[in-house]
């Protein structure tokens, strides 16, 4: 391997450990806030309510779809433009896809609140709740539109493969956001109160990536005089691709609430969102892998492109995260699918007939769909983003057999059915898509189930373990003492999951490389609590 080749693998090595360790640290803290408050708000508003607040974010990501390409061009593009020095181009880039997404999203805005009526009409809400309703679906588009627009600047510093300061702007927004809404619900703001924190929230997180970006990168420039016809091309190019796949993922990551609530109702959006918040919200901890792919890789491509080492280099990347993405992925699911009812009793401090049953159908869909995420992440940083459609049309085409399917079993529409068969059709999709990015990429199947697929089996085996004792002695009359119980049950799979994968998944390499991480890690807190 030669020098400038050797470099380029050790600088997307250094910033994968130091980007991810920050992101799963933060995504750690994220999990905390958002595991107590669920359980706050639906103390102060109804079902409805919490159903229209997920109905509004279903809203929002249909419009907003959009936007969605630029930012994966900025990550994309501004990688490679950094490993190659051409500042310049990432310049333009970035000024040209923030003059075309402002725009469109000033534009969309104003579509969205001309067509409200049209909107409300095809949502089943209550006329008490319609002024709320108003309110909060059009406040959320606007602050999410606002946070699409003005995300050059955090996609700039995803590029360049900064993901600590992007954590930093993160971490802000979300922990103002959850002291807001125990004031503003305690204050009797009910559900505008959560749109409130959410606007200042996302400011905050807008403000702190801005000033960050042009901190730490002093070659970055923004201007209208910048924009580029060579950019919109770009932008258009490999945007497109992405855009279209967005819609399918957007599509697909909400059907489930969007088919249930004009056959079910609100109520049914806030059910589904109760049985799939955990699994989902431990699903942003792995995610930390995938969105360190596509920059890494198209950096790692970019510098070694044509040399000897490239298909090596490449392939390492990806099999090994895709292994430390399903472990992770698994030890937070094999627990949840294991003891679901005692997690909720414990969470919520109420029962919503489906909710257990739900939860254990959405853990183990997030499990099998994040095995998705290296492959999609990774081809879309190798420049191949139309391979993502060998997820979207298979998913999409089996969520329309199995959701009617489910009408036909149960005998009417409900929330469990239509939720399982979603899950069901992730499963099936996610598993096709799975072995046909190995095929892509040149990994053998026996390869990836010995050192990705197996060892994410373990955790779950690990988990029935806890079955008994969780159902046993956790009730919803006795909560704290649930919490202590579940606590317990937590650190005991936690050391058995640990040592199964620390003696019999992980070899020999790979724990002195975990140990030098803890070390360095280690030796840097010693080190700023000397100097403080």
């Amino acid at each position: 391997m030669s020098f400038a080749a050797s470099d380029h693998a050790k600088t997307v090595r250094d910033s994968i450990s130091r980007n991810v360790s920050a992101d799963i640290v933060a995504r750690v803290g994220y999990l905390l806030t958002r595991f107590f408050i669920p359980p706050y708000i639906l103390a102060h508003i109804s079902l409805e309510a919490y159903g229209l607040w997920a109905t509004a974010f279903i809203v929002v990501s249909y419009v907003g779809v959009s936007t969605m390409g630029i930012s994966n061009v900025n990550i994309k593009y501004v990688a490679e433009y950094s490993a190659r020095r051409e500042y310049d181009r990432a310049n333009a880039l970035v000024s040209t896809g923030l003059m075309i997404t402002i725009p469109v999203c000033i534009a969309i805005f104003g579509a969205a609140w001309l067509l409200w009526p049209w909107i409300v009409a095809r949502l089943p809400i209550s006329p008490g709740m319609q002024a709320d309703a108003r309110v909060v679906v059009l406040a959320v588009v606007a602050i999410f539109l606002s946070s699409i627009g003005l995300s050059a600047f955090r996609d700039t510093l995803a590029g360049c493969q900064m993901g600590v300061a992007i954590q930093i702007s993160w971490v802000c927004g979300y922990l103002l956001e959850c002291v807001l809404i125990l004031v503003f619900l305690g204050a009797g703001r009910g559900v505008r109160g959560l749109a409130e924190a959410f606007l200042l929230r996302t400011a905050v997180e807008i403000g702190v990536s801005a000033w960050l970006a042009f901190h730490r990168l002093p070659w970055l420039r923004v201007s209208p005089r910048l924009f580029r016809r060579d950019a919109v091309r770009t932008v258009m190019g490999f945007g497109s691709v992405v855009q279209l796949t967005s819609l399918f993922a957007v599509a697909l990551n909400s059907i489930e609430r969007a088919i249930a609530i004009p056959l079910v109702g609100l109520a049914a959006a806030g059910l589904l969102d109760i049985g799939q918040k955990l699994p989902s919200m431990a699903s942003s901890i792995p995610s930390a892998f995938a969105n360190a792919f596509t920059p890494a890789a198209s950096y790692l491509k970019s510098g070694l492109e044509g040399s000897a080492t490239e298909r090596e280099a490449l392939h390492k990347l990806f099999l090994k995260g895709a292994r430390y993405m399903n472990l992770t992925t698994s030890y937070f699911c094999g627990l949840m699918a294991a003891i679901p009812l005692p997690l909720l009793d414990v969470w919520v401090g109420k029962r919503y007939a489906g909710a257990s049953l739900l939860m254990i159908f959405f853990s183990i869909a997030t499990q099998v769909h994040l095995m998705t995420g290296p492959g999609t992440s990774f081809l879309k940083g190798v420049g191949r983003p139309k391979e993502e459609f060998h997820y979207a049309i298979p998913n999409a085409l089996a969520a329309a057999v199995l959701i009617p399917l489910s009408r036909v079993l149960l005998g009417e529409w409900t929330a469990v059915g239509i939720g399982g068969a979603v899950a069901a059709a992730t499963v099936v999709s996610a598993l096709y898509f799975v072995f046909h990015a190995n095929r892509v990429v040149g990994i053998p199947a026996a390869v990836y189930m010995r050192r990705v697929a197996l060892p994410g089996a373990a955790p779950y085996l690990i988990g029935l373990a806890f079955t008994w004792p969780a159902y046993h002695f956790v009730s919803i009359e006795h909560r704290w003492l649930g919490a202590a119980i579940i606590a317990a049950i937590g650190v005991s799979y936690t050391l058995l999951v640990f040592t199964n994968v620390a003696f019999l998944v992980l070899d020999v390499g790979e724990r002195l490389w975990f140990v030098a991480i803890a070390r360095n890690l280690f030796s840097k807190l010693r080190g700023k609590s000397a100097a403080a």
